[in-house]
């Protein structure tokens, strides 16, 4: 009977320790998005940064590709909030502890949405970019996408699984 007891408790534990991870995951309010298109750190891949330093750019370079960063900026900052709006809205799914099929997907299919549009815009800027690069860059740019793949393969990429997508 004892045994009985602990083992509830632990289990009532868990499922209030699974309820407030749920919970806190519907609060989140991180603008950043490093996931699918890499749109984190204000609308470019979490690694682009590193890779376009890489590439020697000149001043000019630069200034072409803050502006573009800073255009796509306005596009993609507005995806990103209906992103956070419909993940708060999926997180609160279920937790009445009822089960809205019709609701659950039309919150997926709003999400893949966005994300499509969100993954079109990181295509955009990323040919708006390499359109600046000269030949060498570009290849160099290449240079840093097989070693980072390969680094990621072997586990040892920055940025998890979904860093560097800059350049794919």
């Amino acid at each position: 009977m004892k045994k009985v007891i602990i083992g509830i408790i632990a289990l009532t534990v868990l499922a209030a320790g699974a309820i407030f991870v749920v919970a806190q995951r519907g609060t989140n309010t991180n603008k950043g998005m490093g996931g699918p298109g890499g749109f984190g750190h204000g609308g470019r891949g979490p690694m682009a940064g590193m890779m376009l330093k890489g590439l020697d750019l000149t001043d000019e370079q630069k200034a072409k590709v803050k502006e573009i960063m800073e255009a796509g900026r306005t596009n993609i900052e507005p995806l990103m909030q209906q992103m956070r709006d419909n993940r708060a809205k999926l997180a609160g799914q279920g937790t009445d502890g009822k089960f809205d099929q019709a609701a659950v997907e039309a919150l997926a299919a709003e999400q893949s949405g966005i994300m499509s549009k969100l993954i079109v815009e990181k295509e955009k800027h990323k040919a708006q970019i390499f359109a600046l690069l000269t030949d060498e860059q570009k290849a160099k740019a290449a240079e840093f996408r097989t070693k980072h793949q390969d680094r990621m393969k072997n586990g040892k990429g920055f940025g998890g699984r979904h860093g560097g997508q800059m350049f794919e």
